[in-house]
């Protein structure tokens, strides 16, 4: 063989072993190897098997108010902060295509017109020939060039899994966004019925007083009753007419508050009405969650989800850190024509071509590398605590809520029986004074501990349906009761979530080394 020959037999031969190597070392990262950060949960926890039952997510039907189940729907379609988050999700789904795009060659086209020119020295020439003063030349190349890194220590590879992670923490980071959108949008229709429900009370506290008033006033120019007690009347009438203004404020605070919740119009803001359902006292209360829940429950938080995914994508940023040390090696090559003519360019025998490996080394840096990887291992600390955190979160919020649940249930039946002897006690009061039984101060009292009951009463109300409404969020959603079948509407992010899935499975994997 001759030397050109062995020349050329390498030249061939150089490719496949740089593509040896490549699939050789694909496998190779320097991400550390992902462990869920443990946690001791509480055992009790685990004696119920609620299988693998999925959650409520549209656990507002449970209310059985259709204006509730209408104002819900409205704020998850409209809301601003949801549009935010959407557009958050779009944002790391583009960045995820850079990191897709970066696992594969990088071709470009170039093209170029090139004009060259000399001149001549002709001082004794005679006559003047302008063709002797200069030549000049016109060149035109196109060419075809690529680039490839070759991925030897995982840095594309770790990018790419980083970047997914961020996009499935942000995508479930968008449902846990809807679960507090309609968590807050329940809890503020619940407010506007129970405010809606004091200014009744108080309007017709009002009345009542105002009635009473006129017979006072009446019986009092007659020389009936004095005047301390005619004073006394008159200051408790003014006292209802001000919680009157003071619910009309609570109210008109509501319905705005809701509407922005709801992401309507600054015209709707100021102008359209709020709808109302059945009143807060019609409302039925779902029943208090069983106890003995399993832990893997909770774990079906959006926040909780969300945080672990953090946690992914930052153990991956630190294999992107790691190989940093390391060289970087690329594989470059051109293909390309030359021709003097335009016409030619594509059509000519000139052609010209290259290829070639090109590497870099990190020697001195003053300490960048290794400052970016401590910055990496110390965002996966903070992201691990955020983590445990937001577990420790969810066990205290479902601790609270079932027993909010529970004892304001309670408080609920203690405050409809307290207003019901009130009630009495006003009747039997006012038929004690009437007879000259007892003084007017003993009317008063009664009537004042049944406008505060009535006024609370309301509150307890609300309270109680709140305390559902913390039940499902602390639950990431709701619970599935024995016997029925969920009913779960999709959610606009499920389908990316899914589609991502597929693309992090097909994609070349990171394994630890």
């Amino acid at each position: 063989m001759t030397a050109s020959g062995k020349t050329a037999g390498m030249m061939i031969k150089a490719p496949a072993l740089v593509l040896t190597l490549t699939v050789l070392l694909s496998a190779c990262s320097f991400a550390p190897r992902y462990e869920r950060p443990e946690q001791e949960m509480p055992k009790q926890w685990r004696a119920v098997d609620m299988g693998s039952a999925p959650l409520h997510t549209d656990w507002w039907n449970r209310f059985n108010d259709p204006v509730l189940s209408e104002l819900v729907e409205e704020a998850l379609k409209n809301n601003q902060d949801l549009a935010q988050s959407m557009a958050k999700i779009e944002s790391a789904a583009a960045q995820v295509g850079v990191g897709t795009a970066a696992l594969a060659p990088a071709v470009s086209g170039t093209g170029s017109a090139t004009a060259q020119g000399a001149s001549e020295k002709t001082a004794n020439t005679v006559p003047f020939d302008q063709s002797k003063l200069s030549r000049s030349t016109t060149s035109y190349q196109g060419a075809l060039s690529a680039s490839w890194e070759l991925d030897f220590w995982g840095k594309v590879r770790n990018q790419y899994t980083m970047l997914s992670d961020v996009l499935m923490s942000t995508v479930i980071g968008h449902e846990a966004l809807r679960l507090s959108v309609a968590g807050q949008t329940a809890q503020g229709y619940f407010a506007l019925l129970a405010q809606d429900m004091q200014l009744d009370t108080s309007r017709r506290t009002l009345k009542s007083r105002e009635e009473s008033f006129r017979i006072y006033t009446a019986r009092y120019k007659q020389g009936d009753i004095t005047e301390l007690d005619w004073q006394r009347a008159r200051a408790e009438v003014e006292t209802a007419r001000a919680q009157v203004h003071t619910s009309t404020i609570a109210v008109d605070k509501a319905e705005a508050g809701l509407a922005v919740l709801l992401g309507r119009s600054p015209r709707d803001i100021m102008d359209r009405a709020m709808k109302r359902g059945q009143g807060i006292n019609m409302l039925p209360a779902p029943p208090v969650l069983p106890a003995g829940l399993p832990s893997d429950l909770l774990e079906r938080r959006p926040d909780v989800r969300a945080a672990e995914f953090t946690i992914m994508a930052y153990n991956a940023n630190i294999g992107v850190a790691r190989a940093q040390f390391f060289p970087s090696i690329s594989l470059t090559g051109m293909l390309g024509t030359l021709s003097a003519s335009v016409g030619n360019l594509f059509t000519g025998p000139a052609g010209a071509w290259s290829y070639g490996v090109t590497g870099s080394v990190p020697l001195l840096d003053f300490g960048r590398n290794w400052y970016n990887l401590k910055d990496a291992e110390a965002q996966k600390k903070s992201a691990i605590a955020v983590y445990r955190k937001t577990v420790q979160t969810a066990f205290e919020d479902i601790r609270t809520s079932l027993t909010s649940q529970r004892e304001a249930d309670h408080i609920v039946r203690s405050m409809q029986v307290q207003v019901e002897s009130l009630r009495r006690a006003v009747q039997i009061a006012s038929l004690q004074y009437s007879n000259g039984y007892t003084d007017y101060l003993t009317v008063l009292d009664a009537e004042r501990q049944l406008f505060a009951a009535e006024l609370q009463l309301a509150t307890a109300l609300r309270d109680r349906l709140n305390s559902v409404v913390s039940v499902c969020m602390a639950l990431g959603g709701g619970w599935q009761d024995a016997g029925t079948s969920p009913s779960f509407p999709v959610v606009n992010t499920e389908k990316l979530l899914q589609e991502q899935t597929s693309v992090k499975k097909a994609a070349p994997a990171s394994k630890s080394e």
